[in-house]
């Protein structure tokens, strides 16, 4: 599984038109949903949030797997979206990107790296971290967290890393 952070919301308004786009949110309901970036609640709350500060959201989507293409047949678009959010990692925002060549697509995580996950536990290590996050390799957190409160004891005992 792939182990990704939300940005801050302003870098994601940022990105944004008030005026101009019409939003869909396309999520991922696998890793971004472990790693809590992303999943059916997180999608409801961004929507939410955005409407209140006056963005137009027109529509969303919660794919199984934003990573397998043949998902996004379940995308029905509305004829007025220009915009998409992906609440996915890089896997599916290509996917987005290669389907939608003509829409805006917005990224809304960082990703950290490769994860293994003990659902028994409700945690999950970082194993192999990206160049850009290497100092995080073993680094454990509640399942859902975002990347927030790191457990200080370690719960998955494995080796991590690729030598």
């Amino acid at each position: 599984m792939l182990f990704s952070n939300s940005i801050k919301y302003k870098d994601l308004t940022d990105q944004l038109d008030k005026e101009h786009d019409m939003i869909s949110i396309i999520g991922c309901n696998t890793c971004i949903r472990v790693s809590g970036a992303g999943g059916p609640e997180k999608m409801k709350e961004l929507a939410s949030k955005l409407k209140k500060d006056g963005y137009h959201i027109v529509d969303g989507f919660m794919l199984p797997f934003g990573c397998m293409e043949p998902y996004l047949a379940m995308v029905k678009l509305n004829h007025t979206v220009n915009t998409v959010i992906a609440l996915s990692c890089t896997a599916g925002v290509s996917n987005l990107k290669r389907n939608y060549p003509k829409l805006k697509i917005v990224e809304t995580v960082d990703n950290i790296g490769l994860i293994v996950a003990d659902t028994n536990k409700g945690v999950l290590k970082i194993a192999m971290p990206y160049e850009k996050y290497k100092d995080q390799l073993g680094e454990e957190y509640p399942i859902g967290s975002d990347g927030k409160n790191k457990m200080p004891n370690k719960q998955i005992p494995i080796e991590t890393g690729v030598e």
